[in-house]
């Protein structure tokens, strides 16, 4: 696991590109880990007294923004300490990361992506640069997978509680078919033992990105042996109904999703960042759901002008499960229930860690073999 030991050793970082990535992390140990990162979070935010000594605790600062002549520098440092990277693992680990971002727009013009991130895993103990981990296809994995994690322990869970048999199918709405409606798509097509997927609608403002989607949709049906179908719709109230998971994934600034388009009891992942967080729903919605976020400090600033009830951070619902008090925050039945995804440093940097201990041990068994 983590090389924690002091050293002199001047070793250069790793430096773990953008394949490596993909190569190393899959939906599932993503998912175990981002569920550490949600739960670090809300542990640490309880009164001392109160905190779960067997659950990991964090400290992450509100993520800063540098304006740069062409663009922005965002810097998001995190600590995760004592989580677990696999399940039922008794062996734990700390974490110190930081992501930097930037977002430079007219990158596109001569044939750069506009964001680029990198996650710069350091020694918990020691504080020395361990990993440079290449952390575009990362945060994209890791903000599906929250939005995977937040479906399941606030719509799927209940659902499944309730089903005569314990399963659980959903129609499934894709509102914006960039990189992040793609990866949420494909997140949820690939963590089917949570639900099965019998339907994908899907729509796009250019309607090629959605038709793209759908072709890539139709051959991950045939790796993963699934039997859904694929809808491409011309219009977001289309996409939207009858759906009983939504994700918003657009950069809007004007609402596209209002509360007519909708059937009782869905669930909406809302993810897409224009000029504000939560302006691809209409406030009609807000007015009637409950809200989840990943972290208060967040919401704060960067919710301060949403206008609806904030029930509380997902992290808390999964550390009440199985509790007395588990009830009181889970969401009512057959209400609207919305996860405001703004993205937080201990997500980076469990999921950065996770990479950094797969290249690990890729490499220690490369040298025996």
């Amino acid at each position: 696991m983590s090389r924690n030991m002091g050293t002199n050793t001047r070793l250069r970082p790793v430096f773990i590109d953008e394949d490596q990535v993909k190569q190393l992390l899959n939906w599932q140990d993503a998912q175990y880990v981002i569920e550490q990162a949600f739960v670090a979070v809300s542990n640490q935010a309880r009164e001392p007294g109160v905190r779960s000594s067997d659950q990991p605790v964090s400290s992450q600062p509100a993520r800063t923004f540098v304006q740069a002549e062409g663009g922005v520098l965002l810097c998001m440092p995190g600590f995760v300490g004592q989580h677990r990277l696999t399940s039922g693992s008794a062996e734990r680990t700390s974490t110190l990361a930081c992501k930097l971002i930037t977002s430079f727009r007219k990158n596109a013009s001569v044939g750069l992506p506009s964001i680029n991130g990198e996650v710069f895993v350091f020694n918990s103990s020691t504080g020395k640069l361990e990993a440079i981990v290449e952390a575009n296809y990362l945060t994209g994995i890791r903000t599906a997978t929250a939005s995977l994690v937040a479906t399941d322990h606030l719509f799927l869970r209940p659902a499944r509680g309730n089903a005569p048999d314990g399963k659980v199918s959903i129609q499934l709405g894709i509102v914006g078919c960039g990189f992040q409606g793609m990866m949420h798509a494909v997140g949820f097509v690939r963590t089917q033992s949570m639900a099965r997927v019998r339907t994908i609608r899907l729509w796009n403002r250019t309607p090629g990105r959605a038709i793209q989607l759908k072709e890539l949709l139709i051959e991950e049906a045939k790796k993963t042996n699934s039997n859904y179908s694929v809808f491409v719709c011309d219009t977001v109230e289309d996409c939207c109904r009858d759906c009983d998971v939504i994700v918003t994934a657009t950069g809007s600034s004007e609402p596209l999703v209002y509360r007519s388009f909708l059937k009782p009891g869905v669930h909406i992942n809302a993810v897409g960042a224009g000029e504000y967080h939560h302006a691809e729903l209409a406030q009609d919605i807000y007015d009637d759901c409950q809200v989840y976020i990943d972290h208060w400090e967040g919401a704060r600033k960067e919710l301060a002008t949403l206008r609806s009830n904030i029930v509380g951070e997902v992290g808390e619902v999964i550390l009440r499960e199985n509790s007395p008090e588990e009830a009181s925050l889970l969401p009512t039945p057959g209400g609207i229930s919305v996860f405001q995804s703004l993205g937080m440093a201990t997500e980076d940097a469990t999921v950065g860690r996770l990479v950094y201990e797969k290249h690990l041990k890729a490499h220690d068994r490369s040298d025996r073999e």
